[in-house]
């Protein structure tokens, strides 16, 4: 008796196997298996997810991060710019009542390119009425805005977004006021 070795291992092969079939592949035939069809739509999907979920996500950190990194700016170059005048002091109405308070003033008088090389872009630009020109850089806490007359800045306006108070410090000390 003769033994047949199962199939794949053995060294006979029945030719009935193939027998009234044609041995070609799929790619021979021109159809496409389902399989690659699946693998080519959830491709699709993954990448239509990304563009629509992802990308406005991070589109958004990003300006978070930028509004951040100017708040940080725009608390530092106040610090840089303005300095308190020992020498004099100014009544200040605080809480119904008034103090005594040294005011600021502007320790460099710069240009409105300078201003710009530190803090960046400003947010809005207007002209007065005079020729003078209004910067404004607005972050998460403070606005603050530089006036500037022929060119030479002569007021930062640095005002608390949350309560609206600010300060207004001019070249001179006698200019200087809260509100």
């Amino acid at each position: 008796m003769r033994r047949i070795s199962p199939r794949g291992s053995g060294s006979i092969r029945s030719s009935a196997s193939t027998c009234g079939r044609r041995d070609t592949d799929w790619r021979d035939r021109g159809a496409v298996p389902w399989r690659v069809i699946v693998v080519q739509f959830l491709l699709i999907a993954g990448v239509i997810t990304f563009f629509s979920f992802y990308l406005p996500h991070r589109t958004r950190a990003m300006a978070q991060r930028a509004v951040a990194d100017r708040e940080e700016k725009i608390n530092e170059f106040f610090r840089n710019t303005v300095k308190e005048d020992l020498d004099h002091e100014v009544s200040v109405p605080v809480n119904g009542e008034t103090e005594k308070r040294h005011p600021q003033v502007l320790t460099t008088i710069l240009s409105p390119q300078d201003v710009q090389l530190q803090l960046g872009a400003a947010g809005v630009s207007t002209t007065d009425f005079r020729g003078g020109e209004h910067l404004t850089w607005v972050g998460t806490a403070h606005k603050l805005v530089a006036s500037f007359n022929d060119g030479k800045l002569y007021c930062l306006t640095l005002e608390d977004r949350a309560t609206g108070h600010g300060v207004m410090v001019y070249e001179t000390p006698e200019a200087w006021h809260p509100y």
